[in-house]
């Protein structure tokens, strides 16, 4: 059996033994004013020097009570010393209540080898006080009683610790049991990850490689410079793709050691995306015939996160234009920096009227799915139909508390 904590209040601690001292307190004055000769103590209270010694005693006692549980051992056989100087004078029933106590503290929290050691001790200790104090007449009708307290008080605090103990084993098996559903969760949850990356790389990467390769292959044949402008463009967003989908199969592989240890916001980061790198989404959408306008405004944050939501809510903007309108015209796209409340991006094209049902039935890994992300940092996001002319999206994503860098956007 272990050593048992026993977690008791100051106040808990104090209140006890300064109630144990009122009462013992007032039965002592008592004996010194009203006892009777039938009671032991009643010679050694009429007497000042015997008063005080009682009222020293029983302060003493009283003091050590305060320290049960933080050291029970030492608190016991302190009980235990007083008690018997006290027998001398027969007036050791005065620490009774006190000893009881202390045992009880005792039985609470000692190992078990100690447990029997402090138990045999009590025994012999009280058993000698009882003989010395009482004379031999009576020892027998008081003895059994003592010893009879003591059992109880040991008793209880078996059956108190005993339950606390069984509460501790439930607890540490309910979290035993939450730790193994937490790992079967995870473990299903890799499972389940790995096999979606298994097929981005046979599917998507299959494919995207074909379109590299069939655009490499006419590429220069065609004699159309159009064309070859047209094909040189595919080329690009099939390798960035297949780069993108690299990096989520290899993101989705990872272990969840592996992503807490990695900060996904220091520079370098392989899923992160800079300020610039829109530049190149523009480009694709200029190499379609459509009129994109860029406008930046205000002054770059050094913030990580921001810049790559930022990027990603531009770049499904644009894409979801190209993808979803067949008659977009051009594209205005305008991020506007605030010194406190983040950056603004607004981006708008034309084509609203083909573009807006199927944007608006979006299949959540798109803009919805956009939307909780910017919302998630605290952000606002909308998006629809404007002017019945237009569709615009706006989010502002607010900053995560990095300094700006002192270097204007180039429009």
């Amino acid at each position: 059996m272990e050593r048992q904590t026993v977690n008791v209040g100051r106040v808990t601690a104090i209140a006890m033994p300064l109630c144990v001292l009122a009462v013992e307190g007032a039965m002592l004055t008592w004996e010194r004013m009203i006892g009777t000769p039938l009671d032991p103590m009643y010679t050694l209270a009429k007497r000042t020097g015997g008063f005080v010694m009682l009222l020293l005693a029983l302060c003493l006692s009283c003091l050590t009570l305060v320290f049960r549980y933080r050291a029970p051992s030492v608190t016991l056989m302190s009980q235990l010393v007083l008690t018997l100087i006290l027998s001398f004078w027969h007036a050791d029933s005065i620490l009774l209540v006190q000893l009881v106590a202390a045992f009880y503290a005792f039985m609470r929290t000692a190992k078990e080898r100690r447990m029997y050691i402090g138990s045999l001790a009590t025994t012999l200790a009280v058993t000698l006080a009882t003989f010395i104090s009482w004379p031999a007449s009576r020892f027998l009708g008081e003895w059994p009683g003592r010893i009879l307290l003591l059992a109880l008080a040991g008793a209880i605090a078996l059956a108190r610790r005993g339950m606390a103990q069984a509460r501790n084993a439930m607890a540490a098996a309910g979290l035993e049991h939450r730790r193994a559903q937490t790992a079967v969760k995870q473990r299903d949850a890799a499972v389940h990850r790995s096999r979606i990356a298994g097929q981005l790389h046979d599917s998507v990467g299959h494919g995207l490689t074909a379109i590299i390769a069939l655009s490499e292959g006419l590429t220069g044949k065609t004699g159309d410079p159009r064309v070859e402008e047209a094909l040189k463009g595919i080329n690009e967003i099939a390798r960035e793709s297949l780069e993108d989908t690299r990096k989520a199969v290899r993101a989705l592989t990872e272990t969840d050691t592996t992503a807490e240890n990695e900060d996904s916001s220091a520079p370098g980061s392989r899923s992160m995306r800079s300020w610039d790198d829109i530049r190149p989404i523009l480009a694709h959408a200029r190499t379609l015939g459509i009129i994109t306008v860029f406008t930046e405004t205000g002054i770059r944050a050094d913030d990580g996160p921001q810049a790559n939501l930022c990027f990603d809510v531009t770049r499904e903007a644009i894409t979801n234009a190209i993808r979803h309108s067949r008659h977009v015209t051009h594209l205005n796209v305008s991020w506007n920096h605030q010194p406190r409340n983040g950056v603004v991006i607004i981006v708008r094209n034309g084509g609203a009227g083909d573009a807006a049902p199927t944007a608006a039935s979006d299949d959540g890994t798109g803009l919805d799915r956009l939307s909780r992300r910017v919302r998630d940092v605290g952000g606002t996001f909308a998006y629809g139909p404007v002017d019945g002319t237009e569709w615009q999206v706006k989010a502002v994503i607010p900053p995560t508390g990095k300094q700006p860098i002192e270097r204007k956007a180039q429009s």
